[in-house]
């Protein structure tokens, strides 16, 4: 499936980062932070302000998940957070469009570099970063600190993706991971916490394209209806599977922008 490309991509980043990071000896002590992500904290305390993420792909034993949430008024711009033993060692903004111009949707990392930013502008931001190419595509790699590394892929002379990455330190407790909720029931709701009606509708559609009912068969909606309970708003979806004629409610918590266009 189309979708499942970049949480593959971000996994082969992750390995390539991992040539570093091990080296950097310990984790971070001031957290590198970017859209309420910081490295080395907690990845499940991530679902207050960023909702549940569209997908969460797992690697058999890997310790390491990734979630991936979108990025509003973007439609093919992602974050991929990489949730290590359930804290935050890294996370991926990236594109599925190859950029042609700056990206003025989607802010800076920390260093100040942006998507669709040109290798030239990067360089001069992180000099000492070496040029890599992996598949056909080049990368920059390198430390931003002695606890954090980077590397910034580039499609054509622009950056397609940006990952920084930290280690977790190794002597930390096991935490809850990121995960989704099965969304049968309003005390089970998937959190959508879009900032509006139009940007959260829009949202309910990707996670449904993002969870196909039946190999890549997508799930074809058979009614919309908005439900109150316990003082909270969602919007239950019905829908049915053309493949195997199943059946089945999405309750997404739809309180964050609920009445707001």
């Amino acid at each position: 499936m189309k979708n499942s490309n970049r949480g593959i991509a971000a996994a082969s980043l992750t390995l390539a980062i991992a040539a570093i990071v091990p080296a950097l000896g310990r984790a971070a002590d001031l957290p590198v932070t970017w859209g309420g992500i910081s490295l080395g904290l907690p990845a499940a305390a991530l679902r207050a302000n960023l909702g549940d993420p569209l997908r969460v792909v797992s690697f058999g034993d890997s310790p390491r998940i990734i979630a991936r949430y979108w990025i509003p008024g973007d439609n093919s711009t992602y974050v991929l957070v990489i949730d290590e033993r359930g804290y935050v060692s890294g996370f991926e903004i990236s594109t599925d469009a190859p950029p042609m111009a700056v990206s003025t949707t989607v802010p800076p990392d920390p260093s100040g570099v942006r998507l669709g930013d040109t290798m030239e502008t990067v360089k001069s931001k992180h000099p000492d970063f070496k040029e890599t190419t992996s598949s056909g595509q080049t990368a920059l790699v390198g430390k931003i600190s002695p606890t954090v590394a980077a590397i910034y892929a580039f499609t054509a002379d622009r950056v397609q993706s940006i990952e920084w990455a930290a280690p977790v330190k190794p002597d930390l407790p096991a935490l809850p991971r990121i995960s989704l909720p099965p969304g049968d029931s309003p005390a089970t709701a998937i959190l959508d916490v879009q900032q509006n009606e139009s940007d959260g509708v829009g949202w309910e559609y990707r996670f449904l394209s993002f969870h196909p009912c039946s190999g890549d068969v997508p799930w074809k909606l058979q009614s919309q209806a908005l439900v109150h309970a316990n003082g909270r708003s969602y919007d239950r979806l019905t829908v049915a599977c053309p493949a195997t004629s199943a059946q089945r409610d999405f309750y997404f918590d739809v309180t964050s922008y609920f009445g707001k266009m």
